[in-house]
């Protein structure tokens, strides 16, 4: 019986397949097969080449190794599914972390994998959402420090209250086309401190 599957594309996925087990890859591979996936298994050193290429990396062990771990950090930019029952709460709160999806059990022979897929894309996309808001708030919280830093030195060089200050940078960056940012990146050049 052949099963939807590919990417949002429209076209076959290949997924990348590693188990600590030859026999289990090989039936993992038909899984995926079925699903209308390319599978394409990855040996050890395949795993950890660091050049992971494809549209999913499914695991499935029995151990959680230090090259697991190693290649679940690797293939940040695919969906990660990892099939494992020995993992600490620790170790799956890191690999959610990081966005991946972790199914604490070993991978069965009539595994959803289509629902596995569709989990660990949504989970890598919110988790990169998360990160690019993160990043966003770190570059706001930057430029707000640079701008109290420079209303504060205008206030000291030009004897300004923090109004006067404020809305003197203000009116300048306007005037100039600058972001506040950048007008107190150059404020902080200029002025001594």
């Amino acid at each position: 019986m052949q099963h939807q599957g590919g990417n949002s594309e429209g076209r076959h996925s290949i997924l990348l397949i590693h188990a600590d087990d030859r026999i289990q890859a090989n039936r993992l591979g038909i899984l995926v097969s079925h699903y209308g996936h390319s599978p394409r298994i990855l040996d050890e050193r395949g795993l950890l080449g660091g050049n992971i290429q494809g549209d999913g990396l499914l695991i499935s062990c029995r151990r959680f190794s230090a090259e697991i771990r190693l290649a679940m950090t690797q293939g940040q930019l695919l969906p990660r599914i990892l099939f494992c029952d020995r993992l600490t709460a620790q170790q799956q709160a890191e690999l959610l972390a990081q966005g991946a999806l972790v199914v604490p059990h070993g991978c069965g022979e009539r595994e959803p994998v289509e629902q596995w897929l569709r989990l660990a894309r949504a989970q890598l996309a919110m988790v990169q959402q998360q990160q690019q808001a993160q990043d966003a708030l770190k570059v706001k919280l930057e430029e707000r420090r640079l701008i109290e830093q420079a209303k504060g030195r205008l206030m000291r060089h030009q004897g300004l209250d923090e109004e006067a200050a404020y809305q003197a940078m203000r009116s300048t960056a306007m005037a100039q086309n600058h972001s506040l940012a950048e007008l107190a990146r150059r404020l902080l050049q200029a002025l001594p401190a």
